[in-house]
């Protein structure tokens, strides 16, 4: 009966906790924040989610961006933890009137909640760069069918060619296919130009 009490309380404090930061997006212990399909009835497979907005860099200012954080974390001595990330890249098409390039989508300030959804190395969702209205975007579709109150995850793909940085980027995924780390791991060889 003791025990009954305690899983009700935290029940209860869960619940609340929900109520108070809303259904769509919570913390996913110990993943991070996380998208959760509130939708009655799901999504069906190859289904549009949403379309993923942030600021947008080129390569150069983008990594002149990242020193800068290194540089005041240093400073500041604050943990050399894996950050929280969310940014993506797009590949602009070579037959783009601006021409073929490398952009780097920072969703941190002005994006939405498809920066949000967590890594899974077998995900439920899926990044596609397309066309629209004469523009590159990237959109989320759905990469099967997906049931109310299941979590929204794609396959991040990152690569890292620091192995510290690898190391420590452990996958938290639970799926039969996890890989055991969210990030890929190029140290020279053809590992980086495959996940591209």
């Amino acid at each position: 009966a003791n025990q009954d009490a305690i899983k009700l309380q935290a029940c209860d404090l869960i619940g609340r906790y929900v109520n108070k930061k809303g259904i769509d997006s919570f913390r996913i212990h110990p993943k991070g924040i996380g998208v959760v399909c509130n939708r009655i009835g799901g999504f069906s497979a190859n289904e549009f989610i949403v379309e993923y907005f942030g600021e947008l860099y080129p390569p150069w200012r983008w990594f002149e961006k990242q020193d800068v954080i290194k540089s005041a974390k240093k400073k500041l001595n604050l943990s050399d933890e894996l950050p929280d990330f969310y940014n993506i890249m797009l590949e602009r098409h070579k037959f783009e009137k601006s021409g073929y390039d490398v952009l780097f989508v920072d969703p941190v300030s002005k994006g939405n909640f498809a920066s949000r959804l967590c890594h899974s190395c077998d995900p439920n969702c899926a990044t596609v760069v397309m066309s629209a209205n004469g523009e590159f975007r990237i959109a989320v579709y759905t990469l099967r069918a997906i049931a109310a109150g299941e979590e929204l995850t794609f396959d991040y793909n990152s690569v890292t060619e620091c192995e510290e940085e690898y190391r420590k980027a452990v996958c938290l995924c639970g799926s039969h296919r996890c890989r055991g780390s969210y990030l890929n791991y190029s140290n020279g060889n053809t590992s980086f130009t495959q996940v591209l």
